[in-house]
């Protein structure tokens, strides 16, 4: 009876409660608008380069799914706009459209999310995502969070835990099938059942929109990937000295400014407020790096090979570029490994240009092998 009480209470708040968009729309889901517009009629709905226009025109399309799967997220952009395509190590077809003075910056790196779910999806879109995401907004965010993370507001209310559509390793274990019948059905206690609601085409919408759901934090949540961050920007004021340091001499017990350490409580809380479950710490032994790291998650490595290669001689860099890149390469803990270092550093094992407030996620692939899954941004 209990159960049945509970069951009503959640059917009648989707009643009448319409939830309100909360969230930026999912990078893949506004990637794949831009796509099918822009990009489909050359590279084909799966990305392999056979579309109908490719093939009218005669024309050579790239298969953008091999292009992804080793290619860095500034690879990608600097393909898409144009802009470095000499330098990249990928054969481009002079047919490539350059893209720069078409999309924004938001929408090239919304092309670049779609094509990283395209390339690793292991189930095909077979709705339409616009219709789903109309209906996730009115039956589904309740439950499952704007964000489609869980987080929705009634899981503190009836003291529930829905799936978290935006983690893959969950929602890949599903077929469409089975993700389409948890909608019609209903799945244990609480989650209704649509059938007689929902139509087959809106259920395939819906089962569409969950999938482009997919985001970085979601994969994190499983652990066993590497998170690379590099330390925050020490700017220096005549008048206050280092914004972030009490000492720049390093030797104060403890040296965090009060600015530098809300950065670094702002960091750990938006891993800690989504579940990452973190292994090891490892930083530079420069000061703000290794406080930093301490604060920021409760616990700190510091180590040689991370120290910043700006005034190494060449050969001490080289050995610490292997170091890190086998530490990379090697991990598999339970946890994710999570390395602050310097710009110089990150951009000798990667190529990428990290922003502050911007982490990149990699995933081990034994010894030195790793493969870079994207740039990702902290909230503000």
């Amino acid at each position: 009876m209990k159960n049945l009480i509970q069951m009503l209470v959640v059917l009648s708040l989707l009643l009448i409660i319409t939830p309100e968009v909360l969230a930026d729309l999912p990078p893949a889901f506004e990637g794949r608008k831009l796509y099918v517009s822009h990009c489909q009629l050359c590279h084909a709905v799966d990305g392999k380069g056979d579309g109908p226009l490719a093939k009218a025109m005669q024309i050579e399309a790239d298969d953008l799914t091999t292009i992804v799967r080793s290619g860095s997220d500034n690879t990608l952009i600097n393909i898409i706009t144009g802009k470095g395509r000499h330098a990249s190590t990928h054969r481009i077809s002079p047919s490539m459209p350059k893209w720069e003075d078409v999309f924004s910056e938001h929408q090239i790196k919304a092309v670049v999310a779609y094509l990283r779910f395209l390339s690793s999806s292991k189930h095909d879109l077979i709705g339409d995502p616009e219709i789903g995401l109309r209906l996730y907004q009115k039956y589904c965010a309740i439950c499952h969070g704007a964000e489609g993370d869980g987080k929705g507001v009634m899981t503190e209310l009836l003291r529930i835990k829905p799936i978290d559509h935006t983690n893959p390793y969950k929602t890949d274990k599903l077929d469409n099938n089975e993700l389409a019948s948890s909608i019609l059905d209903g799945r244990g206690k609480f989650m209704p059942a649509f059938r007689g609601i929902l139509n087959q085409g809106e259920v395939d919408g819906l089962v569409s929109y969950i999938r482009l759901l997919y985001q970085i934090w979601g994969q994190l949540e499983d652990g066993g990937l590497v998170i690379l961050m590099r330390q925050p920007t020490a700017k220096m004021d005549e008048e206050y000295g280092n914004s972030l340091l009490r000492d720049p001499s390093c030797k104060s017990k403890e040296n965090l400014s009060e600015k530098g350490k809300m950065k670094a409580v702002s960091i750990g809380e938006q891993f800690k407020s989504r579940g990452v479950p973190i292994g090891s710490v490892l930083a530079s032994p420069d000061c703000l790096a290794k406080e930093t790291a301490k604060t920021a998650f409760g616990q700190v490595e510091p180590v040689d090979f991370l120290s910043s290669m700006k005034t190494l001689p060449e050969q001490q860099a080289d050995s610490y570029t292997t170091q890190l890149e086998r530490r990379i390469g090697s991990y598999s803990g339970k946890g994710n490994l999570v390395l602050v270092t310097h710009e110089l550093n990150i951009n000798a094992i990667s190529f990428q240009t990290l922003e502050e407030g911007y982490f990149l996620v990699l995933n081990p692939m034994g010894k030195n092998e790793f493969e870079e899954i994207g740039i990702y941004r902290l909230d503000k």
